[in-house]
């Protein structure tokens, strides 16, 4: 008798709950950066770093919580890094001499930001702001290089980024795998669907492997999206 009173309440209860969480598809463009410090920092100078231009393309689940307060996890693939400044201590004392110099660190990752949001009625939808963290995990990336000589580009060159344990491959630049951080977010959805959102990730953990450099993530971004099955309007 309780097994079957148990059974009833699930049947219940589940399409009431699910039924009111939404499934939403989202995509755009993203500037991001790496906060780049420590030792190595110290003496190449800061700015070292300049932003790169991206994508990301989201997965989003909404699921009511209580009046205008909802939950919306969603899965993120994102394509982050930064573009390299040249730096004046690169160049050479010696003439003809071969100088490296980085231009790009792509970095792909999936996300999973988990963030609380606020929804408030105006105009011909809802003004909407969120925060909550976010977990990433690294999937491959790639640091692209020139060989000049005498201020002339020789060639151009890569290495991969592996996300992985140690190694004695020198060809491979290797990074933690997990990144974790902050995430914000502010947009508006309409009565329609569809969403515009702006976001900003904001990286707490080291991602360096080296002993004298600390990396972090970050980036801001722009999405438009469209959400389905609206029954918690």
């Amino acid at each position: 008798m309780k097994r079957a009173l148990i059974v009833c309440m699930l049947m219940y209860v589940t399409p009431v709950v699910f039924g009111q969480v939404s499934i939403g598809v989202r995509g755009g463009m993203n500037a991001s950066n790496i906060e780049f410090s420590g030792d190595a920092a110290d003496i190449i100078g800061k700015g070292y770093m300049d932003p790169l231009y991206g994508w990301h393309a989201d997965l989003m689940l909404n699921i009511p919580l209580a009046n205008r307060i909802y939950l919306q996890p969603y899965f993120r693939y994102i394509r982050k890094g930064a573009t390299i400044r040249d730096q004046p201590w690169l160049k050479p004392d010696v003439p003809g001499t071969l100088v490296s110099k980085g231009r790009r660190m792509e970095l792909n990752y999936l996300e999973l930001p988990l963030n609380i949001v606020y929804k408030l009625p105006v105009g011909k939808g809802y003004l909407t702001g969120g925060l909550g963290p976010y977990l990433g995990y690294g999937l491959s990336g790639r640091y692209t290089y020139q060989i000049t000589r005498d201020g002339e580009v020789q060639s151009h060159e890569y290495r991969k980024i592996r996300f992985s344990g140690g190694g004695d491959d020198v060809d491979v630049i290797r990074m933690n795998r997990w990144d974790a951080g902050a995430h914000f977010s502010v947009g508006y959805e309409f009565f329609s669907s569809l969403t515009i959102a702006a976001n900003c990730n904001i990286g707490m953990k080291d991602v360096d492997r080296s002993g004298f450099t600390r990396s972090r993530n970050q980036y801001v971004g722009l999405s438009v999206g469209f959400l389905f099955n609206r029954e918690d309007y």
